[in-house]
């Protein structure tokens, strides 16, 4: 019998931007895909503003986008958003040269994209690269936002090009949210200049965690331990202590903490993004300690709240959820808040599928994992700064593509806006008994 023939070695030019945690994500995704498929691919991940524009200058960008998401700055945001067409004729030449030289250099076979800067001096290293190699490159930009007309930082550029440079494009999404009377052909047209059949759709970039709930339908009788890890001691008494004001138990270890969800818990999910809100966290963290003081409820609740990283004796939002939750004297005695460092997919991924209610906010690949697992309600954190019920001025406290992201979760998932001001009137029904909600009905 003739031995299996290999698989030939495949070089993969993998293009990302550490400008929040999606596009690393489902850079994570691509490459695990990419591996799966072929495992003699060679990877080669470059940042686009690190690597490929300005170190220096890139990583003060990645700050301020990273810094500017943990304080809710939805303003600043918007304004470095519209910035992405100044920095590709800033960095353009740096990005074209360095594009260049890494496809000549490295023998690329293949290039994948997850964000949106530089695409057309990519694309004209990839014209050059074509014609000095011979290879036929194409450019895989793979859209980490949910496809709405809001997209515009990854769509305009690519509606800018030429028809002979859009042809160089791959473009790798799944169907649109089109608005009335609107069809896929002309929503493509309209924000990218390409025909439908131009476009790839393909299943979302879900990193391997999420994908083993896929299609999955939760079993009520379904018993789950989450392992939470811990990188020091003092972060590790910080979850642990905050736990035992609580109802549970937890089993702890030299560096993770064990949390066991049973059956007729009432499980819930606070999770701001990668570099969550702090402010807005510690308020849904109040409201929610409040409504279950003000309705007795007879379920007994597990509610997770995610926190950025803590570094040792400072004063991160760890600490501070600490202090919150030890400080309050008539402490639930059905509820048990477990908050947690920013931890790996599989925790992530199992939450997002036991949680009887998640609040979040609408990045690209959070929205895309939450419409893939999720099976409890979902309530989308807006930055509005005063009480309101009307979901139009509620999506006006999110950055642009985020809103196009919270609106197709709303079409698709049931999902509603929220702000910490609108929680008490939003979630009440969401505390109240079980025979209370079946006697409302």
């Amino acid at each position: 019998m003739a031995p299996p023939l290999e698989m030939k070695r495949n070089k993969l030019l993998l293009i990302t931007s550490s400008g929040g945690g999606g596009h690393i994500q489902a850079a994570k995704a691509q490459a695990a895909k990419a591996l799966s498929e072929n495992p003699n691919t060679e990877i080669i991940q470059k940042d686009i503003l690190i690597d490929m524009a300005s170190k220096r200058l890139g990583k003060g960008f990645v700050y301020l986008w990273n810094s500017s998401q943990k304080r809710g700055n939805v303003k600043f945001l918007m304004f470095l958003q519209k910035n992405v067409p100044t920095a590709d004729i800033v960095f353009g030449s740096f990005i074209f040269l360095r594009t260049l030289y890494v496809l000549l250099k490295e023998g690329i076979d293949q290039i994948v994209d997850t964000q949106p800067v530089g695409t057309f001096a990519i694309i004209k290293a990839i014209k050059l690269a074509r014609k000095i190699t011979g290879k036929p490159l194409k450019l895989e930009k793979i859209v980490t936002e949910l496809p709405t007309d809001n997209v515009i930082h990854f769509f305009k550029p690519i509606k800018l090009l030429s028809a002979t440079d859009r042809s160089l494009i791959k473009l790798i999404t799944t169907v649109p949210l089109l608005k009335e009377n609107q069809t896929a052909e002309g929503f493509w047209k309209k924000n990218c200049g390409l025909s439908e059949n131009e476009v790839c759709y393909e299943s979302f970039p879900l990193r391997t965690s999420f994908k083993q709930y896929l299609n999955t339908v939760r079993n009520r009788n379904e018993r789950m331990k989450i392992l939470i890890h811990v990188n020091s001691n003092e972060e590790k008494y910080l979850v642990s202590d905050s736990i035992k004001r609580g109802f549970i138990t937890s089993e702890i270890y030299r560096d993770k903490i064990a949390v066991n969800i049973e059956t007729d818990d009432k499980v819930s999910t606070i999770l701001l993004g990668s570099q969550p809100t702090e402010e807005a966290t510690l308020k849904y963290l109040k409201n929610y300690i409040e409504l279950m003081q003000r309705t007795a409820a007879d379920e007994k609740h597990l509610l997770f709240v995610f926190c950025n990283s803590h570094t040792q004796h400072k004063n991160s939002l760890l600490k501070k959820v600490h202090y919150l939750i030890q400080k309050i004297d008539a402490f639930p005695h059905n509820l048990t808040v477990v908050p947690m460092c920013f931890q790996n997919d599989d925790v992530i991924s199992a939450l997002y599928y036991r949680s009887d209610a998640t609040f979040t906010r609408s990045g690209g690949l959070t929205a895309m994992e939450l419409m893939s697992v999720a099976q409890g309600q979902i309530w989308i954190h807006s930055e509005v700064r005063h009480s309101t019920m009307d979901s139009n001025n509620l999506g006006k406290g999110m950055p642009i593509w985020e809103m196009g992201n919270a609106s197709y979760l709303q079409h698709k998932k049931g999902a509603r806006f929220i702000t910490p001001e609108t929680f008490i009137d939003s979630c009440h029904s969401y505390f109240l008994p079980a025979h209370s909600k079946a006697s409302i009905g």
